[in-house]
Formats: C-alpha cells, sequence, structure tokens
C-alpha cells in the first residue's frame, strides 16, 4: 500500500547535515590511513545524498518547539507529576498507525491502564482511541485481523497479562484480556514495551521475574513466554513459560569495578542468523559505561535461558528494541549510546545501531540530540530521548517509525518524560547498506 509522504524544512536539511558529518566522524574515528579517509569520505557523501532524499520525502510535520522534526502524540504538563512511559507502535493493515503508552508518577492515582492513540494521516495527527485498563509495560502486535496488547497487569506486584482489539484498537473490552502467569510469593513480573517475535509458527516475548527481596535491577531474573501463533491467545494455557534464570555477576569482565546494582532486564527475544533464539537485554552498567548487553541463548527442547555472552553494545545500559531486516539480514536497534562515561544513564542521544550477526555493533548515525542550548550537565539531566519502539514500514520495508518516551523542553527530568512523540526514518536500509557492507566489506 502506497502511503502519501510529506515535503522536506529547511531545518531538517540542517539535521541532515549535521547528522552525516557525526557519522563522518564515527567513521573517520576508526581510519588509519590516508585511503581509509578518502573511502570514509566517499561514503560518507553517499550516506548524505541519501539521507536528504530519505528526509525531503518522509519527515512529517513538526512541533513548533523543537527544530528536531519531532511529532508530538501526547503531553502532560509538568506539574501534574504524571510521566509518560512505555511508547508502542504498530501499523495496521489499513494504512492507519497506532502508538500507545502508560503513565506513572506521585500524580497518576488512578488505575493503571495503557492510552492508544491512532493516526490516519501517516503520523501527522493524533487522536486517542481510549485505553485497555489493567494493562501496563505493554507493546502492540497483530495476529490476522486482532490487534494485542502484551505485558502486565500493572506497575507492582503484577502479573503477565495481555488484552485484545477486534476493531482495529478502536476499543479494548475488559472481557478479551487475560491473566497468563500470575504472581507468587516468588516474585512478580516486569518489563518494558519490547517485542513480541513471531519464529517457526510460535510467538516469543521475553519478560523479567522480580525476586525477592525486590531489589530493582538485581533480583530481576530473566523468563520467556511462549504460545502457538494458531492458538488462542486469550487463553493461558496456550502460554509456556520459561525457568527464570538469575542475573549472576560471575559473568562480568573481572576488569570491570564493582557494580553498584548489577543486573538485567527489558529483554528482547531475537532470532539468531543460524535460526536460534536469544534474548538480548539492558545491562545495568553502572558506574561502568552503558555500552553493554548481555545475551542468553533460549534453548527450546527445555525451554530454559543459558548465559552466552556480555555484548559490546552501544547504548545497553537504557532499554532498547532490536528488530531484524527479513529482506538484508542486518539487526537494527535504537539506543541511547553513552558518549560520556561520567553519565552512564545519559538519554540525550538516540542512535541508530546495526549488526549483521547480532553479536558485534556499529554506531550507523545519531537521530536526535538534545537542541535546548542546556550545558552537557543539564541537558543529560533533563532531556531524554529514550524507550523507542519502532517498526519497518513502506513500500519493500525501506522506512522505520518510531515512537519515542520524550523528556524534552520542561521535563522535570530525562527520566519523567513529558511528551510522547513520532518520527520517521526514511530509506535506512540504503544507510545501513553504505555503512554496514560497503565500508566493512572493503576493510
Amino acid at each position: 500500500m502506497h502511503l502519501p509522504l510529506s515535503q522536506n524544512s529547511d531545518s531538517e536539511t540542517k539535521r541532515t547535515h549535521d547528522s552525516v558529518w557525526s557519522t563522518l566522524y564515527l567513521i573517520c574515528s576508526h581510519s588509519k590511513s590516508r585511503t581509509r579517509l578518502f573511502f570514509s569520505m566517499t561514503m560518507t557523501m553517499i550516506v548524505a545524498t541519501l539521507l536528504v532524499i530519505s528526509f525531503t520525502c518522509c519527515v512529517a510535520f513538526e512541533m513548533r518547539d523543537t527544530t528536531l522534526g519531532l511529532n508530538e502524540v501526547v503531553w502532560h504538563s509538568e506539574p501534574s507529576q504524571i510521566f509518560i512511559g512505555s511508547p508502542t507502535i504498530l501499523r495496521l493493515a489499513n494504512g492507519d498507525i497506532l502508538t500507545a503508552c502508560d503513565r506513572f508518577g506521585h500524580g497518576f492515582t488512578t488505575q493503571r491502564n495503557v492510552s492508544v492513540f491512532r493516526s490516519k494521516d501517516n503520523g501527522q495527527s493524533w487522536t486517542m482511541q481510549g485505553w485497555a485498563q489493567n494493562q501496563y509495560w505493554s507493546n502492540l502486535f497483530r495476529v490476522n485481523n486482532t490487534v494485542y496488547l502484551l505485558g502486565t497487569d500493572t506497575d507492582h506486584n503484577a502479573n503477565i497479562k495481555i488484552a485484545a482489539s477486534f476493531d482495529d484498537g478502536a476499543t479494548w473490552n475488559v472481557a478479551n484480556s487475560a491473566v497468563l502467569v500470575n504472581q507468587t510469593t516468588h516474585g512478580n513480573y516486569q518489563t518494558g514495551a519490547t517485542p513480541t517475535t513471531l519464529h517457526n509458527g510460535r510467538l516469543y516475548r521475553a519478560l523479567e521475574l522480580l525476586q525477592p527481596p525486590f531489589k530493582w535491577g538485581v533480583d530481576y531474573a530473566a523468563v520467556v513466554i511462549s504460545a502457538d501463533l494458531s492458538s488462542d491467545l486469550l487463553d493461558p494455557r496456550s502460554w509456556t513459560i520459561s525457568t527464570p534464570l538469575p542475573f549472576n555477576t560471575e559473568w562480568l569482565p573481572s576488569s570491570w569495578p564493582q557494580l553498584s546494582a548489577p543486573g538485567y532486564l527489558e529483554g528482547n527475544m531475537v532470532v539468531a542468523p543460524n535460526g536460534s533464539l536469544y534474548n538480548i537485554l539492558r545491562l545495568n552498567s553502572l558506574p561502568q559505561e552503558g555500552n553493554f548487553a548481555v545475551a542468553l541463548r533460549y534453548d527450546l527442547q527445555s525451554n530454559t535461558l543459558v548465559f552466552d555472552r556480555i555484548l559490546d553494545f552501544p547504548g545497553g545500559h537504557s532499554k532498547f528494541t532490536i528488530r531484524r531486516h527479513a529482506a538484508s539480514g542486518y539487526y537494527l536497534a535504537f539506543t541511547n549510546i553513552n558518549t560520556n562515561a561520567t553519565y552512564t544513564d545519559q538519554r540525550n542521544i538516540l542512535a541508530l545501531i546495526a549488526s549483521k550477526d547480532m553479536f558485534n555493533w556499529s554506531v550507523i548515525t545519531r537521530l536526535l540530540e538534545d537542541d535546548t542550548g542546556f550545558d552537557e550537565v543539564d541537558s543529560v539531566k533533563y532531556t531524554g530521548f529514550h524507550y523507542v519502539d519502532w517498526q519497518f514500514d513502506g513500500q519493500d520495508e525501506q522506512d522505520i517509525i518510531y515512537a519515542i518516551r520524550t523528556a524534552y523542553r520542561g521535563a522535570v527530568s530525562y527520566h519523567n518524560s513529558n511528551r510522547m512523540t513520532f518520527k520517521r526514518l526514511g530509506l535506512f536500509l540504503f544507510i545501513v547498506f553504505f555503512y554496514c557492507i560497503l565500508y566493512l566489506a572493503y576493510f
């Protein structure tokens, strides 16, 4: 289905220029000869051309108080002490786009729910559709003509829960939802809006069991739930859950300093090039720099997770979403790369990273950086473009649409986001192709 495309703007052209030069700096930092520098500059000119084309075709209506090309879906005033969390996004078969989020903060004292928004004009404007009650930390996905939210039922002492909409997300009836796995005295469940992954006719979703004594980060154990694609997904009997795997500090490199709260969370179920399944999780690495993740291998026969390795993963300290582009085989993620080791929690830069083998990752380009004029300390403190969920989009899946938990221009902190925003990246595959194929193959 061909969707209408928007026009470019002068501010978008400037951002394209800045993004290109950040890419050039990244590439040249690895160059060790004039030949490599020449190649890097040539490749960057190609990337520049593709970025100009992509932004010309695909920029959506911009917020007025930004130069970043963001489209605001929902906003909360800072005095309300109600903050936006867990953005998720889905393109429907009819061309509409759904986004959803939850809320947190001292001002949000009502029942936990996920608010759902719709755009009928390719992300230029948004209307609220309603909400899924008793739903939290959930991701959108679609099976045939049914839209689902899969996560938990609350943010404290939570069960694993799923909700379904049979009218493209317009209504969410409590009767069309189910608790899949109950909390016990052995722990309760937490997660983020991470992907529900289809592999060989079965759906897989990573979550975490928070075990006693319930210390954030430290006491998370990784689990995987799964169900046959053809089964009744609202029937708890359709789902299985793996044996919980707690984090083990012996996995950490001996050269690292002692971490303040070592642990993992918000895992992604990812299919490796050889067809095996992995759970890749963010690693809470404070005070170590925040550019690492944990890879757990999932054993289908025993329904267990096994530690595989610590990954060099730019931005792995904060939540990320990994998806694989079927046609090219590339793995992509939107992450908050840690550029200053003093600020491990840094979320004021959003980057696109890529890998061909799922284990070795490269920063392709920076997509968003703070334009408020804050100095570095205040920027890290008050600005965040984080918890991004995204989907491949457009003809031949050459574009990406993404929803961003956004702390920006008035937020009380980088964590306590005052907005959810939407943005599109066009012709991403060409950008990744010329970086990962031409550059890496050349050397």
